[in-house]
């Protein structure tokens, strides 16, 4: 037969287990039910996907506290569109992080802390999995505050767009049609400019000058005035070197100014020496010059051939020039 059971030792039993679980639920929801917290609502101009409830309210990176509930509609206005999210601030978070001087003296404040320019916006917890947070920060030159709540249910933090909601809404200020309009304008004025310009007589003369100073450079005339002024140089050092000898009884500034007078003579002969050899028809000088005039005269016809092809196609300072079709 089975042994009847002792109620004093049941009795035990279920005390104990009764006392455990008393101390479980306490040491569980310490930091709930226990822990001060208050709670807060906001309300987001922009979808809710990613943010769940239990997600983290952090204060410029540091978690403070949590999304109690995320909702559609909540206390607003029968046309307001914004979407409500609940969370709460606990107090052994803040506390424990704070020292001196500190912007959350307690959760009593949080309406100054609003004036001074507290708000709430949505942050991605990681990019690859699109896991939103609630980001509280201040701002220095936060915008003025937009409230949702019809009648004072929790205390409210205003929120602002997240910088993909401000590029867009730039993005829409944008006055498209006047831009185009700009650019139309502009390309107009810029055909208008060609038009006017007589290129093919600016060509013209651009390319008679080019000649005219190449004749010049390679006329007779020059080379013999060249030769001529040499043989003039020449006769003008014998002259100094007879006057010499026969002016012993001048000053002896007077020799000191023949004697510069004979080697200024002699370093223009040289000097012209040089310019000769430098105009000469088979010096690298001349040849330079000659591919430089053909080079020039080169680019005044692709001058021509550009303003052609804008008058023919203004778009194409925009678009580019197409790329010709591949045969096949």
């Amino acid at each position: 037969m089975s042994k009847k059971a002792n109620p004093t030792t049941l009795g035990i039993f279920i005390f104990a287990g009764l006392l455990l679980g008393v101390v479980a639920v306490m040491l569980f929801a310490s930091t709930k039910f226990f822990t001060k917290s208050a709670t807060f609502i906001v309300y987001f101009d922009t979808s809710l996907n990613g943010l769940r409830e239990g997600a983290p309210v952090k204060f410029r990176g540091v978690t403070i506290g949590s999304v109690s509930r995320v909702m559609i509609k909540f206390n607003q206005g029968p046309t307001d569109t914004a979407m409500p999210v609940i969370f709460e601030l606990q107090e052994d978070l803040i506390r424990p992080r704070l020292e001196g001087s500190t912007t959350f003296t307690s959760l009593d404040n949080i309406t100054e802390i609003i004036r001074k320019g507290l708000r709430a916006k949505l942050e991605t917890e990681s990019l690859v999995t699109g896991v939103l947070y609630v980001s509280l920060e201040i701002e220095d030159d936060a915008p003025p505050p937009v409230f949702h709540q019809a009648r004072a249910v929790y205390p409210e933090i205003p929120s602002r767009p997240t910088t993909i909601q401000q590029m867009m809404k730039n993005l829409a200020s944008l006055d498209l049609p006047g831009l185009e309009q700009k650019i139309t304008s502009l390309i107009t004025k810029v055909d208008s400019v060609f038009g006017t310009l007589k290129l093919e007589e600016i060509t013209g003369n651009l390319t008679n000058v080019l000649v005219s100073l190449n004749r010049v450079l390679g006329t007779p005339d020059l080379t013999n005035s060249l030769s001529t002024l040499k043989v003039t140089l020449d006769k003008y050092r014998l002259l100094a070197e007879k006057l010499g000898p026969r002016v012993d009884s001048l000053s002896e500034s007077l020799t000191n100014t023949l004697v510069q007078f004979d080697r200024t003579l002699a370093q223009t002969q040289g000097g012209m020496q040089n310019f000769r050899d430098l105009l000469a028809p088979d010096s690298p000088f001349r040849h330079n010059v000659t591919i430089a005039l053909e080079q020039l005269a080169d680019a005044s016809q692709s001058i021509a051939i550009l303003a052609e092809f804008l008058n023919v196609h203004p778009n194409a300072l925009l678009a580019g020039r197409k790329a010709p079709a591949q045969k096949r």
